[in-house]
């Protein structure tokens, strides 16, 4: 009784016209990753075309053992300065101090907005849309 006739391998031991690793098949893993990365993309955006709210979201992404969104925040915090300033008034004092924090603040790694126009300590936050920049940046790292 005789089979189908099979091609002889090549001498080197590989299948005719196949590699040892072929380009399609990932690493090992690297398809979980993938599907974690899409899943927080497509709800991404789902919540930035207004499908679906951020907090049930971030519900759904806690459920699957999946780190939150990241969202960008507007954070109003009242600090007080105080800061030696020479002047001839005090009117020029204050503006002098608050050109001297307003050069301070200059240099962060964030867009700082100083209203000193509200002389106000306010504690408030107010959430925006989705960060889509920090969607692949470990969740407590810059």
């Amino acid at each position: 009784m005789t089979g189908p006739h099979l091609p002889a391998s090549p001498a080197d031991g590989t299948a005719a016209g196949h590699t040892d690793a072929p380009a399609d098949i990932a690493a090992p893993g690297s398809e979980l990753l993938r599907l974690r990365r899409l899943i927080r993309e497509q709800f991404a955006d789902a919540v930035s075309a207004d499908h679906l709210d951020p907090d049930v979201a971030n519900g759904m992404l806690a459920v699957f053992g999946l780190a939150e969104l990241p969202r960008r925040w507007t954070v109003r915090v009242g600090l007080a300065f105080v800061v030696e300033i020479t002047a001839g008034t005090s009117h020029e004092a204050y503006d002098a101090a608050e050109d001297a924090i307003a050069q301070a603040v200059t240099d962060a790694d964030c867009p700082i907005d100083v209203d000193f126009d509200s002389r106000v300590e306010v504690y408030t936050t107010a959430p925006g849309g989705v960060d889509h920049d920090a969607l692949h940046t470990p969740p407590g790292q810059p």
